[in-house]
């Protein structure tokens, strides 16, 4: 799946519009470690509800409307 569900940590430099890739990978880290130690991957779905940002909004941002 090319652009799957799943939030990377360029996605979230998109999102936040910074340019630190370590600031970006804690982020990405402090968030997946709030749902589950082992988790290793943080979905779209988790951030939204995280960060309190529409889901619809922010998919469509990160992935496009294929509308």
């Amino acid at each position: 799946m090319e652009q799957g569900i799943f939030l990377t940590i360029h996605d979230l430099l998109r999102l936040t519009g910074g340019n630190n890739i370590k600031s970006a990978q804690r982020t990405h880290k402090a968030i997946r470690d709030a749902y589950s130690k082992t988790k290793r991957k943080l979905t779209i779905k988790e951030y939204c509800e995280h960060e309190d940002l529409n889901y619809t909004e922010i998919y469509n941002f990160l992935r496009g409307s294929k509308k």
